[in-house]
């Protein structure tokens, strides 16, 4: 056994093996982007926008990425993000800025059974 654990051979085999182990692993455990309920995609969405978090947000995208993240979180900077609930098909937040309220709706999408909503306008037909 001594013989080898000292092979380098041995360990020539043993770590890229481990290491794709490991890879696969880390792809299959990997979260599903969106929420399970639409319940939960609104206080997720809420959070995220009330930390100010684009990372957080990034994963409930239906579109975009991570520049659509960033922009929809900046909006937010200068607002108090009072509360979030899921109303009609979408995600509605609703917001204080400046002393006026407003609220902000996200449409809901169901993808592979996980509820995403989506920030950017997509004109159908």
């Amino acid at each position: 056994m001594y013989e080898r654990l000292t092979n380098l051979r041995f360990w020539l085999l043993v770590f890229p093996a481990g290491w794709l182990a490991m890879v696969f692993v880390c792809i299959a455990a990997w979260p599903n982007p969106g929420a399970s309920s639409p319940d939960e995609l609104a206080a997720d969405v809420t959070n995220a926008l009330r930390m100010h978090d684009y990372h957080k947000l990034q994963p409930l995208l239906a579109v975009g990425g991570e520049d659509v993240a960033r922009s929809t979180v900046e909006q937010f900077t200068a607002a108090d993000v009072d509360r979030g609930l899921y109303r009609d098909g979408s995600v509605v937040v609703e917001f204080t800025r400046a002393g006026s309220h407003g609220d902000f709706r996200l449409p809901v999408e169901e993808r592979d059974g996980r509820f995403v909503v989506n920030a950017v306008v997509i004109p159908k037909g």
